[in-house]
């Protein structure tokens, strides 16, 4: 529709690849196989772990400026479009409704949800008078549809047809989607004793993990790394995706060495999180050298420098932008924080006893940390290995180590 309303009436098109609302053709498919099933467009992304609409604008302005556009009037009948781009700047005169003349029973729960749940206008009254839904409007038909994918996994393989879509979307939806913490299982355990010995692994060939407290606690999932490992690449990456405030935990006699005193001397942080005077490694580290502390370069070059034994307290000046933390002697047998987590998964790995630490922002509510649901979808999308410091307890406790 919109390339025929550009052929007869003139326009512009920008393509932004950002396929399935921004999630991407793959996980648009995943998406896909839920909505077959009778969940809507909107609950399909949130049960993939992604927000309704993951789409981004910013590059929008600088094209339209190349273009020579001043304004515009955008072919869409979705207001968060209008707003998201006008809040860029962009002098969005009008839109240009694109509704087709009649919805059919296959699509019309689509466009219902677009209408009641996205905020589209436009529509009129064409909803009203097209053929009803061949879905249930209780829907029933999910879980309908789910009981049957349950038994018939657990009566034969399925290899084909319907059920085969119904059933692997079950073990997706069935995968403790209700569990909302950590809490350790009889034998001591959460994710298993096997989550600790693939994250103690994961951290050796210098990767991020995330690590979850238990839900009594922070109820929150930090990225842990060992410090000697940090590269710029994998300091952004610790940056994207969390609060931006990079810590490293270290054993309390090396940060005595390097003359790292407590950052105040009347500790009032809820957890006693132990934070010492902020650091940055002196300007001659690093090739060409550390400039103002706080790119993703420079953090790494001052993890780094924190992880090495040989390092004194003259290679770094006082404030900076990483923050040490005082951990607890014997790790997280002794104290149940991330702190001590970062020490013990860096020990265990066989690398320098300094683990960087940040928590994980909630890409759905970014105003909000991340939290347990999320996190098992989030490490699922991106790869991480997930485990608990409950887990590390117990993993502790079991090997003596």
């Amino acid at each position: 529709m919109s390339l025929e309303y550009i052929r007869e009436n003139g326009g512009a098109i920008i393509y932004l690849q950002q396929e399935g609302r921004g999630i991407g053709l793959a996980n648009k498919v995943a998406a896909y196989a839920l909505q077959d099933i009778g969940l809507d467009t909107v609950d399909a992304n949130t049960h993939l772990g992604f927000p309704e609409d993951a789409r981004q604008y910013g590059v929008v302005p600088s094209l339209l400026a190349d273009m020579g556009i001043d304004s515009i009037r955008l072919m869409t009948n979705n207001p968060r479009k209008v707003e998201r781009l006008t809040a860029l700047g962009i002098n969005v005169s009008g839109t240009i409704p694109m509704v087709v003349p009649e919805a059919n029973p296959y699509n019309r729960k689509y466009l219902e949800t677009k209408k009641e749940r996205m905020r589209h206008t436009n529509f009129g009254s064409m909803l009203s008078t097209s053929p009803s839904s061949i879905l249930s409007s209780d829907y029933s038909h999910v879980d309908f549809m789910l009981d049957k994918a349950r038994n018939s996994v657990a009566e034969n393989f399925i290899n084909e047809g319907e059920e085969m879509a119904a059933a692997a979307v079950a073990s997706a939806l069935m995968d403790d989607s209700e569990q909302s913490g950590v809490i350790a299982n009889e034998d001591g355990y959460c994710f298993g004793r096997e989550s600790v010995e693939k994250a103690i692994a994961a951290v050796a060939r210098g990767e991020l993990i995330v690590v979850v407290d238990d839900e009594s606690r922070e109820n929150e999932g930090d990225f842990i790394m060992a410090a000697e490992k940090c590269t710029p690449e994998k300091m952004a990456e610790f940056i994207r995706y969390s609060s931006g405030v990079i810590c490293i935990g270290m054993e309390g006699k090396r940060m005595d060495e390097l003359k790292l005193p407590a950052m105040v001397t009347n500790n009032e942080d809820p957890k006693g999180t132990a934070f010492s005077v902020s650091v940055d490694a002196t300007k001659e580290h690093g090739e060409p050298g550390i400039t103002t502390g706080i790119s993703a370069r420079d953090r790494s070059i001052t993890s780094v420098m924190l992880a090495k034994a040989e390092s004194t307290e003259a290679d770094f000046h006082r404030p900076g932008h990483i923050f040490p933390l005082r951990a607890k002697e014997n790790g997280v047998l002794t104290r149940d924080g991330h702190t001590e987590a970062a020490v013990d998964f860096s020990r265990l790995a066989g690398c320098s006893p300094a683990g960087l630490l940040c928590e994980i922002v909630s890409e759905e509510y970014p105003t909000e940390m991340a939290r347990l649901p999320e996190l098992k979808q989030f490490c699922k999308r991106r790869g991480y290995v997930l485990t608990s410091i409950a887990d590390l307890q117990q993993y502790r406790r079991d090997t003596g180590l």
